[in-house]
Parts: C-alpha cells; sequence; structure tokens
C-alpha cells in the first residue's frame, strides 16, 4: 500500500477525479472475471468525502488504485475541458453539482473550468513517479503469475496456455 498525501486544492481534483472515474459504466469492474472488485478508486472516494475540507489529507491505495488514480486525473481534465465548452453540462452523474460545489465561480461562468484544466494535469505530473512504480509492481506480479502457471504446465501438455 503507499500513502497518497494531498493538500486541500488537491483532494477536492481527486474528488472529482474519482466521480469521473465512479461515473464510468463498468469502471469497478474486473475486466477478467467481469464482477465487481473493492480494487477501484471507490474507496479513496469514500475516505476523501468527510475530510475535504482538511489542510491535508491522506490516503492509503493500492498499486493498482494508483494506477487508476493517474488515469481518472487525466480523464478529469478532458472532463473539465467539455464542462466549460459545453457551457457547464456534463455526461457524468454528479459531476455538474460537484465542480458547482466545490468551485462556486463555475456556477455563473462555466468558462472558468478552463482555468481548473491544470490542477489535474500538474497533480498527474506530481505523481508520475509513484504511478511508474505502481505499475512495475503490477507487471511484476502478472509476471510471477505467468512463471507460476508455466512451472505448474506439464512439458507434454503444449496446447495449453
Amino acid at each position: 500500500m503507499t500513502t497518497l498525501q494531498f493538500r486541500n486544492e488537491d483532494a477536492r481534483i481527486v474528488y472529482l477525479a474519482t466521480l469521473f472515474h465512479l461515473g464510468r459504466p463498468g469502471s469497478e469492474t474486473d475486466p477478467v472475471t467481469l464482477q465487481r472488485h473493492d480494487l477501484g478508486l471507490q474507496a479513496i472516494h469514500d475516505e476523501l468525502v468527510p475530510r475535504l475540507d482538511q489542510a491535508v489529507v491522506e490516503v492509503e491505495a493500492s498499486p493498482y488504485q494508483v494506477v487508476r488514480l493517474g488515469e481518472a486525473l487525466l480523464g478529469c481534465a478532458n472532463e473539465l475541458k467539455q464542462f466549460s465548452l459545453s457551457q457547464g453540462r456534463s455526461m457524468v452523474p454528479r459531476f455538474t453539482k460537484a465542480v458547482h460545489t466545490m468551485y462556486p465561480e463555475t456556477v455563473e461562468e462555466p468558462g472558468a473550468a478552463m482555468d481548473l484544466v491544470q490542477h489535474p494535469v500538474m497533480l498527474r505530473n506530481r505523481m508520475a513517479q509513484a504511478v511508474q512504480a505502481a505499475q512495475a509492481q503490477i507487471d511484476e506480479a502478472i509476471a510471477e503469475q505467468r512463471e507460476q502457471k508455466r512451472a505448474e504446465k506439464r512439458w507434454w501438455q503444449v496446447w495449453k496456455n
């Protein structure tokens, strides 16, 4: 597990990023088993909500969650651009209300959301090293699983993958 520490303004952006992530269909579904799993960003979202008013927020995240958070931050930047261009509308459930709550200036002037786009991008850039380390841990675990499968396979059963 990795401890991520966010300042208040970063925590608000992470909150929007988790909303963006959770608003996509299938975001909390395991791609292999197609079953719901607890490795997604729902846990981080639930930890952030009651602590958004704190100066610093610490969150524990698995390597998978760190990688997903990096992706969600970039998606959030795109959604903020879309929000600005479409005059304050979003296809992501609860995103519009959350942006208006976190950034009241966007109620009167939705174009102000364009000024917010830099925040998730900069946060993702600051998290780049943590995301790369988490991806390396995931890749290592996958390689170990493959090696274990190969070790279990008998040499004459070449047709099994």
